[in-house]
């Protein structure tokens, strides 16, 4: 089901997806052995307050995600990774938001009966040598009504004694939609497309033998289908079926800094990001982590992240009067709110194998009544040989 696959981008810390912004450095040779990770993750959204549910469940999603990631030489400067991941869900989703009594929007959610599953699979062909490497990847994600396809290409090059790297990257993919039934809820799409295509260039510099700083600047372009099939719009006492233009052009920037403190046996992780489209969305993101050392072989990792978006210049909870344009949602992933994260990571290491733990909080904050709250549990282990 298509309209799950946002609240799945949170999942950032676990999952194993094409970025779109590149890693400020990886000058790492292929070390010759084959390394097997496995990650347990599950993801649950909060219940909504039954004072904002019109009709419908007032509980959300709960998803379970299993991933596996081999990797292994090829040669003495190539390495192959093949990442596998399903997913289950279950739960009801936000539909459509309407005006009550007094005119304050509440949402019209589904039934608690949306059962689904989703496979990912992909490849990474990385190359290496002393002053540049290169990675090809390829990847598919399939499930009962989204089919996604997707490449990726990009590069180092090291420079001055290793201490710059520039990097850059292509990425893209084609999706097909043909939403579940179609013949009950005739404003359903069958049979649409999507097309995305991205770039990005980045630049690291090594400041000090502590201290590393990196900037990444990205563009994509989306064509074709970009609705959601599972929404709905309540404009003017109708309802009719969510509808966004056929495409989005993006653009967005990161800033890095690595600072590593000997006095403390840590690590300082700051990350600022930006990101516009011409849907006149703009969102800002800041990111602060603090990797703490323990003696040779624990690690404990707390993390902060705020963020904040505008909205959709043609989103509302509801419209009391039809758009010229004739576009119409109320998905409050539109809508302009600001999040704050709060996680918590444990890492262990052992002579051939790796424990962690990852918790993580996310609460959004705004005036849409469907606003995302969730609590993700995430255990990895993984060993080379």
């Amino acid at each position: 089901m298509q309209e799950k696959k946002p609240a799945l981008a949170a999942l950032s810390t676990a999952a194993m997806l094409l970025n779109s912004l590149a890693p400020v450095a990886n000058a790492n040779p292929p070390d010759q052995k084959t390394s097997v990770d496995y990650r347990y993750t599950n993801y649950k959204e909060g219940a909504l307050e039954p004072s904002k549910v019109a009709e419908g469940s007032t509980e959300r999603y709960t998803i379970d995600i299993h991933q596996v990631k081999v990797k292994t030489p090829v040669a003495g400067d190539t390495e192959l990774t093949f990442s596998g991941q399903f997913e289950t869900l279950s739960g009801a989703s936000p539909w459509y938001v309407l005006p009550n009594a007094d005119g304050e929007a509440v949402q019209v959610m589904t039934g608690a009966t949306i059962d689904e599953s989703r496979a990912e699979a992909g490849l990474d062909f990385r190359s290496y040598n002393e002053r540049s490497e290169s990675t090809l990847s390829v990847s598919y994600s399939g499930e009962n009504d989204y089919t996604s396809f997707g490449f990726g290409y990009g590069g180092q090059w090291r420079l001055n004694k290793n201490t710059s790297t520039l990097s850059w990257g292509l990425n893209g993919s084609k999706d097909y939609v043909d939403a579940t039934d179609a013949e009950l809820y005739p404003g359903r799409p069958t049979e649409e497309t999507k097309n995305r295509l991205g770039g990005y260039l980045g630049f690291s510099q090594v400041m000090t033998k502590n201290r590393l700083v990196g900037i990444t600047l990205g563009v994509s372009n989306l064509e074709g289908y970009l609705s959601d099939p599972y929404k709905l719009a309540w404009v003017a006492g109708d309802i009719i079926q969510d509808s966004r233009p056929t495409s989005q052009n993006n653009v967005n920037a990161a800033l890095r800094w690595r600072e590593f403190v000997p006095a403390a046996n840590a690590a300082l992780h700051v990350d600022i990001g930006y990101y516009s489209n011409d849907w006149e969305i703009s969102s800002g993101t800041v990111d602060l982590a603090w990797y703490q050392n323990i003696a040779s072989n624990w690690q404990v990792v707390p993390s902060l992240r705020y963020y904040n978006q505008s909205a959709a210049v043609f989103y509302q909870p509801f419209y009391n009067q039809d758009r010229a344009d004739g576009f119409y949602s109320s998905d409050y992933r539109l809508s302009e709110f600001s999040a704050v994260s709060a996680r918590l990571k444990v890492a262990r290491t052992f002579d051939r194998f790796y424990l962690n733990f990852l918790y993580e909080n996310y609460s959004a904050s705004g005036d849409h009544p469907a606003l995302l709250s969730f609590d993700l549990l995430s255990l990895g282990i993984g060993t080379d040989f």
